[in-house]
């Protein structure tokens, strides 16, 4: 037998006396608790020992638990440089993109301000107002009353029947010319030479493209080609009090700037200039010629 199963179970007694009759003797109560007995000290030896074997080869056959990796703690020194460098990246990213801004903005405003300079779309209108009447050449006049009267209504009557590129009228007398109503002729008078300007209607003594029909009150009007009188080319504007002030340039018609076929000459040569002084009428809100001056110097 093994040592377990020689070992005495104390507090175990065995009293066969008086069986299935006398009640036994209770134990006394300060008698030592019994002890914890293995269930080995009862089987075979043999039996045990097959027991402990199974019991190894349980324990050796589980795997052990992983452990779990131990994370090395970073120094406080390093998050911080990286942290550093993190914000420095971050700074110059933001200082890259606001000095782009800054240039694009620069450039934008570099580009208004040429296209301002050089924007001359204002004072090319203007060439398109005082055509009918730089073509006629005319002499300096201080007020539109002190024009002259058979220079006002010559300009008043090319406005008129070039209004629209010519397509305002298609009335023809028996010798093929237009009809054109006095009228219209007035408005245009009053477009260009402002509301005390008064047109005095006639035929002039001389042979010329129109004859006036006072009974009719129509202008025959035999229209011809413009090509040999000057164009207008303003070169400034300025402002001086009520009035704006035209530097234009009288271009010939054998200037360069008007028989090319490219764009090649930027602008003409003119071979004189007469200063234009322009008000506005009250009742329409347009300028209007007040007076034609030769310029200072």
């Amino acid at each position: 037998m093994s040592k377990k199963q020689r070992r005495k179970i104390e507090g175990f007694s065995a009293d066969y006396r008086g069986v299935y009759g006398d009640k036994p003797a209770e134990q006394p109560e300060t008698a030592e608790p019994p002890q914890d007995i293995e269930i080995d000290d009862f089987l075979p030896e043999e039996q045990q020992d097959e027991g402990e074997e199974l019991l190894t080869k349980w324990d050796d056959g589980l795997e052990p638990e992983p452990e779990e990796p131990e994370v090395p703690e970073r120094p406080a020194g390093t998050v911080r440089r990286r942290r550093r460098r993190y914000g420095v990246a971050v700074g110059a990213l933001v200082l890259i993109l606001a000095l782009v801004g800054v240039g694009f903005i620069a450039a934008a405003i570099g580009k208004s301000i040429y296209f301002a300079a050089t924007d001359d779309s204002k004072l090319r209108v203007y060439d398109s107002f005082l055509t009918t009447v730089v073509m006629q050449d005319p002499k300096p006049f201080a007020s539109p009353d002190k024009a002259d009267e058979e220079f006002v209504l010559n300009a008043s009557l090319w406005k008129t029947i070039t209004e629209n590129n010519g397509t305002n009228y298609n009335s023809y007398d028996d010798t093929g010319r237009i009809l054109v109503p006095l009228g219209d002729v007035v408005d245009s008078c009053r477009a260009l030479f402002g509301p005390d300007c008064q047109l005095q209607p006639k035929t002039p003594a001389e042979e010329t493209f129109f004859e006036y029909n006072s009974e009719e009150n129509q202008f025959h009007v035999a229209l011809y080609s413009s090509d040999s009188s000057f164009l207008p080319y303003t070169e400034s504007a300025k402002k001086q009090g009520d009035s704006t002030v035209l530097h234009v340039g009288y271009v010939s018609p054998s200037d360069t700037w008007r028989t090319q076929t490219t764009s090649a000459v930027a602008a003409p040569t003119p071979t004189k200039y007469m200063d234009y002084v322009l008000k506005t009428d009250p009742s329409t809100g347009q300028e209007y010629i007040y007076a034609i001056q030769a310029p200072e110097g």
